[in-house]
């Protein structure tokens, strides 16, 4: 005869495993404007994506009581540094910037703590011609990331000021990627929202109604919310084929290089000064 407890943990998982399944869909929030709204899709592995224009988030959810869950986003790091040796370089250092250009973003390359950040471009830059390819003959010793509206999360707290990124070298590496984010990304945060009868409601006057079972969904979306939610944005290792890799026609061994994520400090941005002067100008006439 089996034991209370074990019935009673069987019993507990059949309920778990039927609410993961009932909240477990679609559902989609209008925006009103021509961009679109948010889908938010959610599974019954207690994972769950948003995605919207120029954006698709994921995290976890978990039932808290009753109706009530708790959606907690996965945080992103704002800025990343890879690195590799290129042979095609020689005598040359390159530092390819792939980061979101709206965001008043700030480097240090090759300084100390009491040098100035140079704004990524100038104030009023417009015709953005991408890639942005930083090149000098100096070795590379330091390299430091910032961002003035970035609120950052450390172990589930929140710092009093934001902080920058300090990234560690490896000496014998000569050719850099510094990837980042936008703050829908890195912020993290969570919301409670409530499901019922097909309605998850995020609040008192956003009510979404189940538009498919997650069985309905289209097997296209379903793999592909499924490998979001169990691959990283900025892998430990960045290899050809990644939206950060950089692109080449007809690439040679040497362009298929993969570069290896470099260790970071994040570091009290009290003190931090932003320049006039930038790294790239970006400028047309009307």
């Amino acid at each position: 005869m089996k034991s209370f407890t074990t019935v009673a943990l069987i019993f507990f998982s059949l309920v778990m495993h039927a609410q993961n399944d009932s909240i477990a869909g679609s559902y989609y929030q209008s925006s009103g404007n021509p961009e679109g709204g948010t889908s938010f899709i959610v599974l019954p592995n207690n994972h769950f994506v948003v995605a919207y224009f120029g954006g698709v988030q994921k995290g976890t959810w978990k039932l808290l009581e009753n109706d009530t869950y708790e959606f907690k986003y996965h945080s992103e790091p704002k800025f990343v540094l890879y690195g590799r040796q290129n042979p095609q370089l020689k005598d040359s250092v390159a530092i390819s910037f792939a980061v979101d250009r709206s965001r008043g973003i700030a480097f240090r390359i090759n300084g100390d703590k009491n040098d100035e950040f140079r704004p990524m471009f100038n104030k009023g830059a417009n015709c953005f011609s991408y890639p942005y390819i930083l090149k000098q003959t100096e070795k590379l010793t330091s390299v430091d990331a910032f961002s003035p509206d970035y609120r950052n999360y450390r172990d589930g707290k929140l710092d009093d000021l934001p902080g920058f990124y300090n990234f560690k070298m490896i000496d014998t590496y000569n050719d850099f990627i510094i990837a980042g984010l936008s703050e829908e990304y890195s912020q993290g945060g969570s919301f409670i929202a409530k499901y019922k009868d097909g309605i998850l409601s995020l609040d008192e006057s956003t009510n979404l109604k189940r538009g498919k079972a997650y069985n309905d969904i289209d097997e296209e979306t379903r793999n592909f919310v499924n490998s979001h939610t169990e691959s990283e944005i900025l892998p430990s290792l960045l290899e050809y084929g990644n939206e950060f890799f950089p692109h080449v026609e007809d690439p040679t061994n040497n362009d298929l290089i993969p570069f290896k994520r470099l260790e970071v400090t994040i570091k009290s941005s009290k003190d931090v000064v932003v320049s006039e002067n930038s790294l790239f100008f970006a400028s047309c006439d009307d």
